[in-house]
């Protein structure tokens, strides 16, 4: 299957980001988004802008080393985190970097998703490691983040939100979806009474399912375990 086009992958991360602010999993210029366009270079979102209203003119391409800067725009203050997920997970496409309620809270408490609560968990989400508290737009972050992205495809930032990662702005998307989705029905079971867990042999069966491409037509590799 050839790779889309960079125009084509410039106008999916407008519509990733159009559906963030219109599912409130952003708000005002909060949350980021990259994806590759080659194998040397990415285009990325711009800093202070609202999300609904950028357009693919407004995206800034740049070098998977941090140089060779085009855009009228300046990208992202979260870029070292991007370039840094990039150098760790070769095998990334698309990083999306986004504040969900529900999963922010989860950060803000700094507890991971409750593993085998939900299907979507095991099979969509995967692992939900939370990232140290580093403060946003540096280098330290950025280093945290993408050594937490070695051995999984989502993770919470202590205190700031959450960031997902797939071989596609698409997949990437819907991985932040459905953790938001899943921290959403935690909260609100744990209104309504214990949650219940499912057990082992049931978690790996869903694992399963999804590795083979059969749940929801998504399939979710684990990520590759690296040595840091």
């Amino acid at each position: 299957m050839s790779r889309p086009s960079a125009p084509a992958i410039r106008r999916a991360v407008i519509r990733a980001c159009k559906r963030l602010d219109t599912k409130g999993h952003v708000a005002g210029a909060e949350g980021n988004l990259s994806a590759r366009i080659g194998a040397t270079r990415l285009v990325v979102t711009p800093s202070g802008r609202c999300k609904a209203d950028l357009t693919a003119a407004d995206l800034i391409s740049i070098k998977t080393d941090g140089t060779g800067m085009v855009g009228q725009l300046r990208p992202s203050s979260e870029i070292a985190m991007h370039l840094a997920i990039y150098r760790a997970r070769p095998d990334v496409g698309a990083i999306v970097h986004a504040h969900p309620l529900a999963a922010t809270a989860f950060a803000v408490a700094r507890t991971p998703i409750p593993k085998g609560t939900l299907a979507e968990v095991a099979g969509v989400v995967g692992p939900t490691p939370v990232v140290v508290y580093r403060t946003p737009g540096t280098a330290a972050l950025g280093r945290a983040v993408s050594a937490a992205l070695r051995a999984a495809n989502v993770a919470l930032l202590a205190n700031h939100g959450a960031v997902a990662v797939g071989p596609t702005i698409g997949v990437a998307l819907q991985r932040m979806e459905s953790l938001e989705q899943a921290a959403r029905t935690i909260l609100a079971a744990r209104l309504a009474g214990r949650p219940k867990t499912l057990k082992a042999a049931e978690r790996m069966t869903l694992e399963q399912l999804w590795k083979s491409g059969a749940g929801r037509g998504l399939v979710t590799r684990a990520a590759p375990r690296r040595r840091i």
